[in-house]
């Protein structure tokens, strides 16, 4: 078995990775006991003050300066930040107090310089910064990486080459301008770490860091932060603007220990977007309280069977809920009550669907099943690389499925099970016992999707071994290089994966 993964013994289950996805080092989890998983409850939480409504604080005009909206639900942010724009910035002057920038590419200073303009004829100046790197979090990078980085920009960017070296040799820059004991004392313990890994011209950077320092030194006094982090915190420590709000928006989850975060949460509002969970019951489910919402603004109501199927079919996206329930509305026109088969003529059935008849051909070891479910699934439009990554996920949730049944030693899925049973005796508990051994990332986790993808695989947990299971991914990895990298046909790729797939014994 090739390295792509690895499955290691059942008392660190599911410490397998996929090396593109590592998450790191785990600590080893306490043995978990095997009663019946029937009879275990979730675990009772402090209740918590909810969160302020952004939005309806803005309607009140209590408008704060900054805002941090993040999760993996960009469909909610998107919509959230428009519905902010909409109350703060009217239509006849937007184009004048609105701008938009990439965080990935700017530096605190450019966005500070946005955000102290004032506003022209309207009460407010908005700046909405996308996927700053202030939230997310850091991640660990080697000694030769970090001298490396400093060692390229030393021309270009002489101050945040001193300010990466600070950071790497624990001293200041007034230490390495003055040449002080400590800073020689780390450059030397740095070069017996890194030893024959440095180059001469590395070695050479190294001796001229008291230079580069003592030429910044004025510069840097008069700055005072040294780098973007430190200068964003200042600034929010700071005077705020009364007539400006800086809004930023990070797609995927933050880190709240950070302390950014907890500096702006102290100023202004943070706010995650997550996937919706399913509630214990329909009354308490959020997303058919949504639902039953956004329906109720067109003076309708959705019946809880047509809501069932509306999430099986959409996958709990709420993107594809949204424009779900604009074609609904518009197909049944006077028509006061959605049913089921007004979902079954207007909300087509998604991709999860397809794939999962495309694996479960696989499974049943059906060349002529699956190949036809490849070209339903290729002609609903779905691009061949989005279609062989689709399929690795599906795999990839098959085999922690299957090796959290061997841990709970679950027997197999009864195929007539309801859902709802599913989701309430199986789904909650595990997600309750089990979410720790898997990734913390929740698109490469089986219990953090909506129970309905769980709920079809754990029924065709029969079809493959775990050793089959990850010869599939390997297989759907090095297509994904052939793919992206080769010429060859990638209809006929797939073709070729799907028969070898359906051919594969342990």
């Amino acid at each position: 078995m090739s390295g792509v993964w690895r499955i290691e013994s059942n008392e660190t289950l599911l410490r397998f990775c996929d090396r593109r996805y590592a998450e790191g080092d785990h600590q080893r989890q306490r043995s978990l006991s095997d009663s019946n998983w029937r009879q275990f409850a979730p675990m009772k939480q402090k209740p918590t003050k909810p969160a302020p409504n952004i939005l309806r604080e803005i309607q009140a005009d209590k408008v704060l300066p900054v805002y941090l909206l993040c999760g993996e639900e960009s469909f909610l942010i998107e919509g959230t930040l428009k519905q902010m724009l909409d109350h703060l910035l009217p239509p006849e002057t937007r184009d004048f107090n609105l701008t938009f920038l990439d965080g990935t590419d700017i530096t605190t200073r450019e966005i500070l310089s946005q955000v102290d303009l004032y506003p022209v004829m309207s009460k407010w100046r908005v700046v909405v910064v996308r996927d700053a790197p202030f939230f997310k979090a850091q991640q660990r990078t080697t000694p030769i990486t970090l001298l490396r980085n400093a060692f390229k920009i030393e021309i270009t960017d002489p101050q945040k080459s001193i300010s990466t070296m600070e950071k790497l040799l624990e001293v200041s820059p007034q230490q390495i301008a003055e040449r002080h004991f400590d800073f020689t004392n780390a450059v030397e313990s740095l070069i017996d770490e890194l030893g024959t890994r440095l180059t001469d011209e590395e070695r050479g950077f190294l001796e001229r860091l008291p230079e580069i320092a003592q030429q910044l030194d004025t510069h840097a006094n008069e700055t005072g932060a040294t780098d973007d982090i430190d200068l964003l915190l200042e600034w929010l420590q700071a005077d705020l603007p009364k007539s400006s709000v800086l809004i930023f928006t990070v797609r995927g989850p933050v880190n709240e220990r950070n302390r950014v975060v907890r500096v702006v949460e102290t100023v202004g509002r943070y706010r995650s977007f997550d996937p919706v969970e399913v509630g214990p019951s329909l009354n308490r489910d959020p997303l058919y309280k949504k639902v039953s919402e956004k329906f109720s603004e067109f003076n309708k109501q959705i019946t809880p069977r047509a809501f069932t199927q509306l999430r099986t079919r959409t996958g709990g996206d709420m993107h594809t809920i949204a424009e779900a329930i604009n074609k609904i509305v518009d197909f049944v026109g006077d028509k006061r009550q959605i049913d089921e088969q007004d979902i079954q003529n207007i909300v087509t059935q998604n991709t999860f669907d397809n794939i999962f008849d495309l694996t479960d051909a696989i499974g049943r070891r059906s060349i002529g099943q699956a190949l036809k479910s490849l070209y339903e699934v290729l002609a609903s439009g779905q691009e061949p690389i989005l279609v062989n990554a689709s399929i690795t996920r599906q795999f990839r949730f098959a085999l922690q499925a299957k090796l959290i049944a061997g841990r709970k030693g679950l027997r197999p899925l009864r195929s007539r099970m309801p859902f709802s049973e599913f989701t309430r005796n199986i789904f909650q508990p595990l997600v309750e016992e089990m979410d720790n051994f898997l990734p913390k990332s929740a698109t490469h986790n089986i219990l953090k999707q909506n129970p309905y993808v769980a709920y079809k695989i754990f029924q065709t947990l029969h079809a493959f071994t775990a050793e089959e299971l990850v010869i599939a991914i390997e297989k759907t990895l090095i297509v994904d290089t052939q793919l992206k990298t080769s010429e060859l046909n990638e209809i006929g790729v797939l073709e070729q994966l799907v028969c070898e797939l359906c051919t594969t014994r342990k």
